[in-house]
């Protein structure tokens, strides 16, 4: 493969070599160059819309759009000269002029590239003496809001819906300073990937009714995460405010999803703080998250001790983490729980869809199944699973601990029967379950904002989680108690970090050998194929 042809050009006086045919933009921004923009996005073809990119090419008789000029052999570039910032200020000037003042009431606010622009290369005054045009403010669908008033007509929205999503949805309509956004009559925004639009607007004219009045985005807290809503992995920012989950917004990985999620990834998370959530503590009368840890490996030893290890079996699910995978097996290996007493379950299957612009919603409803697989077997979730629910039946399974984990999924009747008959039964519960009786213990499940660790996606593709809420109520964390579980056994002297154990899990589980903590945060890792 020969590699790919080169040009030379001259930026700000500074010698630069670039790919032949890239845009102007591009390689100013990946030179730290501040050339604003509008309706830019490097997921999206450029149109040259807003011209708010404007640069000054030698010899050209005007200035030219950055995001839509390529760069040619010995073009001479001048991104900051006064012919370059009179002509953004005159663009902005434009784009003010019907725009109106209510900065203080958007929830684009903290977050808005009208805002730093207009600071950064606008004029300190405005000179509009007219009325300003009065724009529709509308739902468009699927709890996207229109504020017409504030839109630059930049096409980023339409243009998502068109090469992305491939729905076509939404549309420019009007002309001049009365152009707007807007949906086609009786066709609502409605694809599964809308949300993205909501992100990608540079102004506040596409508003989430989900978010609307909920955070000022400068208070709110920003955690690095992985979606949990199917085996995709896609890579999320997740954002809080006194501990509780106000929005899900895409993050960029080109290996992953590009720069999109899905509405499902986005607004499913209301569970993780709603009023099904388990939080009770059951392990005896008294029981709290201070006392689980003795409590627990107390009962698994004593179960074990008296009626021998065949006695206890347990069922994993395909919404923990690996680490938290690896610490129940490490409990189990040291109670000498045979390997076929150890399951898994996992969420029903859904539909696969893959849009025009290559975005792909997974089938696999499950954010680790490979991971499961990895560490537990790949015949965890079918034969071994089948075989201890036949067990449980007989008088041989004395003791049964199931993690009830699955968001919107309550365990089978066949298991919440065999967890109610056994003589000791330990559920993880997520959601409070009214089949559960009164003598199963109960301990609060970790969510998927809650947890710290790595999962592996349908591509066998490492990543890591991290933790973007506290457990409430001072409760554990699955595993911290496991850990705390192990040192009760005297497997461990103490807990050891997130970094640690997973270094301390790839050393042992063959198809995780290899990976590296450290590496999996910066670059993610495939099992196959090492770093990526």
């Amino acid at each position: 493969m020969t590699e790919k042809q080169t040009v030379n050009l001259t930026i700000n006086g500074e010698e630069v070599e670039a790919p032949a045919g890239e845009m102007l933009i591009k390689v100013c921004h990946d030179r730290g160059l501040d050339v604003p923009f509008f309706c830019y996005h490097p997921g999206l073809v450029p149109e040259g819309n807003c011209r708010m990119c404007l640069v000054e090419v030698v010899k050209a008789p005007k200035p030219m759009p950055a995001c839509t000029t390529p760069v040619t052999e010995g073009m001479e570039i001048e991104t900051h000269s006064e012919p370059a910032k009179a002509a953004r200020s005159d663009v902005l000037e434009f784009m003010l002029a019907n725009h109106p003042l209510d900065c203080p009431i958007c929830d684009k606010s903290g977050e808005c590239m009208l805002q730093d622009n207009s600071y950064a290369h606008g004029n300190d005054a405005s000179r509009m003496v007219d009325v300003k045009q009065l724009k529709p403010t509308k739902e468009l669908g699927n709890g996207v809001r229109l504020w017409g008033n504030r839109c630059i007509s930049c096409t980023r929205c339409v243009r998502f819906c068109s090469d992305i999503a491939g729905s076509g949805e939404l549309t420019m309509v009007n002309r001049g300073d009365r152009s707007v956004v807007d949906a086609f009559p009786g066709y609502p925004l409605q694809n599964p990937l809308s949300g993205n639009v909501v992100d990608i607007c540079p102004v506040g004219a596409l508003i989430s009714e989900d978010f609307l009045y909920q955070a000022r985005v400068w208070y709110e807290k920003k955690t690095d995460s992985v979606c949990h809503e199917c085996s995709r992995g896609c890579n999320v920012e997740i954002q809080t405010l006194h501990n509780e989950v106000k929005r899900i917004v895409a993050r960029h990985n080109d290996s992953v999803n590009d720069y999109w999620i899905c509405d499902h990834g986005r607004y499913t998370y209301d569970y993780v703080l709603g009023p099904e959530r388990a939080l009770e503590y059951r392990l005896d009368d008294s029981s709290g998250p201070a006392d689980a840890p003795a409590l627990l490996a107390r009962k698994l030893k004593s179960l074990v001790d008296e009626h021998g290890a065949d006695s206890l079996g347990v069922l994993a699910s395909a919404f923990m983490s690996n680490e938290t995978l690896y610490l129940l097996g490490s409990v189990l290996k040291e109670l000498d729980v045979p390997v076929e007493n150890i399951a898994a379950c996992a969420r029903a299957d859904g539909k696969e869809e893959t849009f025009k612009g290559g975005f792909k919603i997974s089938a696999d409803r499950n954010p680790n199944r490979r991971g499961v697989e990895a560490i537990l077997g790949p015949s965890a979730f079918s034969s071994r699973a089948e075989g201890l629910l036949e067990k449980s039946k007989g008088p041989g399974l004395r003791g049964l601990v199931l993690v009830s984990d699955l968001p919107g999924q309550p365990l089978p009747a066949e298991w919440i029967e065999a967890l109610n008959s056994a003589d000791f039964g330990l559920v993880f519960l997520l959601e409070n379950d009214s089949r559960i009786g009164e003598e199963v213990s109960l301990i609060p499940a970790t969510a998927f904002s809650e947890r710290d660790g790595s999962i592996i996606n349908e591509d066998g593709r490492i990543q890591l989680v991290q933790a973007a809420t506290q457990l409430p109520r001072g409760a554990l964390r699955l595993d911290d108690l496991l850990q705390d579980v192990l040192v009760e056994l005297g497997a461990r002297e103490g807990r050891i970090s997130q970094r640690g154990l997973f270094d301390e899990m790839a050393a042992i589980i063959p198809a995780l050998k290899g990976a590296r903590h450290a590496e999996v945060g910066k670059t993610g890792l495939s099992l196959d194929g090492g770093e990526e």
